[in-house]
C-alpha cells in the first residue's frame, strides 16, 4: 500500500497547511474523524483502525512492524483566546502589568487589531475581573496589602488591585509608563517617607476609603 493508493491525501508528507479539527492525519495533515474506514481491505488480516480520513479512507500509510499501517491521528488543539490566554498568563506571573501582557500577546502572535476599543484598557479591565474574582485576593486585615500606582511624577495608592490596575491604564493611556507595586501598609509608609525626603515634587494620592491624608 502506498500514498497514492489515497488520490484524495497524496499532499506532501508533514503538511504545515491543514484544516482545523481536534485531529488530523500526520501524513497529509488532512482532518480525521474517531470513526473507522468504510472500507478496509485488511479486513480478516488485521482490526479495523479506529480512526479515518472525512472521506471515510484509512489515514495515510505509514511503515509499521508488519509493513504498512495507518497512521495514528494526532491533535491539534484549538489556540487560545486572547482573553484565555491573558488569564493563563496571569495565573503563571500574578505580578505583570497590562504592559507586560501587552508584551507577551505581541511576542506570541496574537492579532491585537480585533480586540473591540483600545487594547490597554480592554486587557487592564480583564486584569480587574481575575483579580476581584481570585479567592487569594482575599486577605485578613492583618495582611492588608497596598496597591502602588507610579508614573512620571505622580503616585497613587490603593486597597485593591483592581483600582491599581484601572489607574495603571489610564496612565498608560497617557504615555506615563506605569509601574504597579504590592507593598505592606509598614513598606508603604517607609516608602513615602523616603518620597517626601527625596522626590518632593512628586504628587502622591492616596486613594483608599477613609484616609484623610489625601493628595500630598
Amino acid at each position: 500500500m502506498t500514498t497514492h493508493d489515497h488520490p484524495h491525501h497524496n499532499h506532501p508528507a508533514n503538511a504545515t497547511a491543514h484544516a482545523p479539527g481536534p485531529l488530523r492525519c500526520p501524513e497529509c495533515g488532512e482532518p480525521a474523524r474517531p470513526v473507522p474506514p468504510r472500507h478496509w481491505p485488511l479486513d480478516g488480516f488485521a482490526p479495523r483502525p479506529d480512526t479515518s480520513h472525512r472521506d471515510g479512507t484509512p489515514l495515510c500509510p505509514v511503515p509499521g512492524p508488519d509493513g504498512s499501517q495507518p497512521a495514528e491521528p494526532i491533535g491539534a488543539p484549538a489556540r487560545l483566546t486572547m482573553r484565555q490566554a491573558v488569564r493563563q498568563s496571569w495565573l503563571i506571573h500574578p505580578d505583570w502589568t497590562v504592559s507586560d501582557h501587552l508584551a507577551w500577546l505581541d511576542g506570541e502572535g496574537y492579532d491585537t487589531d480585533d480586540v473591540t476599543g483600545h487594547l490597554a484598557e480592554v486587557v487592564g479591565r480583564w486584569l480587574a475581573e481575575y483579580h476581584r474574582t481570585d479567592p487569594r485576593s482575599r486577605r485578613s486585615a492583618d495582611e492588608t496589602r497596598v496597591y502602588v500606582v507610579a508614573g512620571g511624577d505622580m503616585v497613587a495608592v490603593f486597597d485593591s488591585p483592581e483600582a491599581a490596575d484601572l489607574m495603571a491604564v489610564t496612565m498608560g493611556c497617557a504615555n506615563l509608563a506605569p509601574v504597579t507595586r504590592c507593598l505592606t501598609e509598614a513598606q508603604w509608609q517607609q516608602a513615602h517617607a523616603v518620597l517626601r525626603a527625596q522626590q518632593p515634587h512628586i504628587t502622591v494620592t492616596d486613594a483608599r476609603p477613609g484616609r484623610a491624608a489625601g493628595t500630598s
